[in-house]
């Protein structure tokens, strides 16, 4: 499987490269929020922003840095515990893949969106 990959938020994540459909330097759409404000509930610093689609239309996540497209392995991938998974505030987390002694945080490209109530953030 092939995903992008990026840190943030002191982890290592990455999702599927199907949702992504590009890659720019600045935000450049009216819809847009840093993976860091989304995820992290921290403020965003993005330098990278992906475009990815919802059914509003394309929306931007800002990354804290580069991304890097790589192959996943099917046999490196394993679902999130149940314990986790029922606790877990995140609907887009899925999953973690397990390469060596690197592990990385999994998310569902379809799930991933803005939230609903909120203007785009930086």
């Amino acid at each position: 499987m092939t995903c992008v990959r990026f840190n943030a938020c002191g982890h290592q994540w990455a999702l599927e490269a199907h949702h992504v459909r590009r890659i720019d330097s600045a935000a450049t759409l009216a819809r847009y929020v840093s993976f860091e404000t989304l995820m992290c509930r921290g403020p965003g610093h993005s330098s990278r922003w992906l475009t990815l689609i919802d059914r509003q239309g394309p929306w931007q996540l800002g990354l804290p840095g580069d991304s890097e497209l790589i192959p996943l392995q099917v046999a490196d991938l394993h679902p999130l515990p149940p314990l986790l998974a029922a606790r877990t505030s995140y609907p887009a987390l899925c999953g973690v893949a397990l390469e060596g002694a690197s592990m990385t945080l999994l998310l569902e490209g379809g799930r991933l969106g803005l939230p609903v109530d909120s203007d785009s953030v930086d």
